[in-house]
């Protein structure tokens, strides 16, 4: 498919930006790997900017003196479940291959973690993008699973489509809830087939919520300066394999400045050297 491309500079250094005259997106080349814009070329960015580095963790525990973690904004790829270990300081220059269809983005070897992940961002339609998430494993055989957390701004409304499906006797929908996150919270609505999430930028208490649905499908709305901007986020999981945190492929998180769209793999064990991959298509209109 045909696409332009050009090279600049964000408030996170180097940048490269991918566009096929419809939509475009663009990759931080010396953090990362990040996905730090999408948008149609008339929009504006409806991903998170961290330009005031607001959101950050001291990973030094883990990781050495000094060591910071920084959201930078955008979208990025971590392995779950989550703890101190996942916060990794990828504050390093990436790798990048361009080809046919859009470009693969990669640092070197996550030290200690002893992984290696891949993103690779494709132009599959007008308005559409196919996201293959990717995570060789450089260490001894273990379970991994990944998560792809997609950072939007604050202010937007979510919706997420439960499962509809007829299972008789048995349950067809779970809801799951972390410890900070209350029921009577009013910018939280569950329908029969729906979970609406709207954050508020004058609300700051985090909220977090997740969710299974086979066939997962997740729009978030944001309207900025008199335009409104639509992100699709869709997977498929895996009949009869586990996911975590109590079997969720999906997961949102947000607060007053952020609002995250999650999507997870199922939990695998792999070998030294072998790769667990996860695929997510995006619409932006």
């Amino acid at each position: 498919m045909e696409y332009s491309v050009s090279y600049g500079t964000s408030y996170i250094g180097r940048i490269i930006t991918l566009s096929n005259g419809t939509i475009e997106f663009s990759v931080s080349l010396d953090v990362g790997p990040r996905i730090i814009s999408l948008k149609t070329v008339d929009g504006f960015n409806v991903m998170y900017e961290d330009v005031q580095d607001c959101v950050n963790k001291d990973c030094s525990k883990i990781y050495g003196e000094g060591e910071k973690w920084h959201i930078y904004g955008g979208h990025r790829l971590w392995l779950s479940p989550e703890d101190l270990s996942t916060y990794y300081p990828d504050n390093n220059p990436v790798c990048y291959e361009l080809n046919k269809n859009g470009i693969l983005v990669y640092p070197k070897r996550w030290q200690l973690v002893e992984v290696q992940p891949q993103i690779l961002i494709e132009f599959i339609g007008k308005n559409q993008l196919k996201v293959t998430h990717k995570m060789k494993n450089l260490g001894p055989k273990r379970e991994l699973c990944l998560w792809a957390l997609t950072v939007m701004k604050a202010g937007g409304t979510l919706t997420y489509y439960l499962s509809a499906k007829d299972t008789v006797l048995l349950p067809n929908r779970n809801i799951v809830l972390w410890p900070y996150s209350r029921w009577e919270d009013t910018r939280v609505k569950l329908t029969d087939n729906k979970l609406i999430a709207k954050s508020d930028t004058r609300v700051p208490n985090p909220y977090k919520i997740g969710a299974y649905n086979k066939n997962l499908h997740a729009e978030y709305v944001l309207e900025e300066d008199g335009k409104k901007s639509t992100f699709i986020k869709k997977t498929t999981a895996l009949d009869n394999e586990i996911y975590p945190d109590y079997h969720c492929n999906f997961e949102c998180y947000f607060s007053d400045i952020i609002h995250e769209v999650e999507s997870l793999s199922h939990i695998k064990k792999i070998d030294k050297g072998q790769v667990l991959e996860h695929t997510e298509f995006w619409d932006i209109y």
